[in-house]
């Protein structure tokens, strides 16, 4: 089972311009991955250029071959694209922009286009806002409740091996 999200960065013009991600896109996950490196407004805007996504790493990285078994270590240290990595069609799978952020929350949190989870957005002023569907809960300024995710998992990982 796979907990979906939605990455995106607003705009100068102030349209927002999204992808999917498929994999682990809850706040201790992709959360994280996306306050701790993805700040950088030209990185991020270049990773979600290349569309939609199975995972992401710290790292665009270059053409993998998504099918291979067993998985890589390669395939684990970038992000893989479905388009790029997997010849899925274009088409299917490029960005999605909104013409500004309150038409992208109004329709992320009544219409998820993926069924995502979760969608993660940087700002202009470089700041995260984060919007939970299921808890109709929109943070702005999120990377500090992202970290105490982080920080909770890890507790409850770090008590379930002692």
């Amino acid at each position: 089972m796979s907990t979906n999200a939605r990455i995106g960065i607003e705009n100068a013009d102030g349209s927002i311009t999204t992808s999917y991600h498929h994999w682990d896109g809850y706040p201790a996950g992709l959360g994280f991955n996306l306050a701790k490196n993805w700040n950088d407004p030209e990185l991020l805007a270049g990773a979600i250029a290349l569309g939609d996504a199975s995972h992401w790493a710290d790292t665009i990285g270059e053409q993998i071959e998504f099918d291979q078994f067993p998985r890589s270590d390669a395939y684990y240290a970038q992000n893989v694209y479905y388009n790029r990595d997997r010849s899925e069609s274009w088409e299917h799978t490029k960005p999605i922009v909104y013409k500004t952020f309150e038409v992208f929350e109004k329709s992320f949190l009544r219409n998820t286009p993926c069924g995502e989870e979760y969608a993660y957005i940087l700002r202009l002023d470089g700041t995260w806002t984060q919007i939970a569907v299921y808890a109709k809960e929109v943070k702005h300024d999120a990377a500090t409740s992202i970290y105490e995710a982080k920080a909770a998992m890890q507790r409850m990982i770090e008590e379930d091996a002692a």
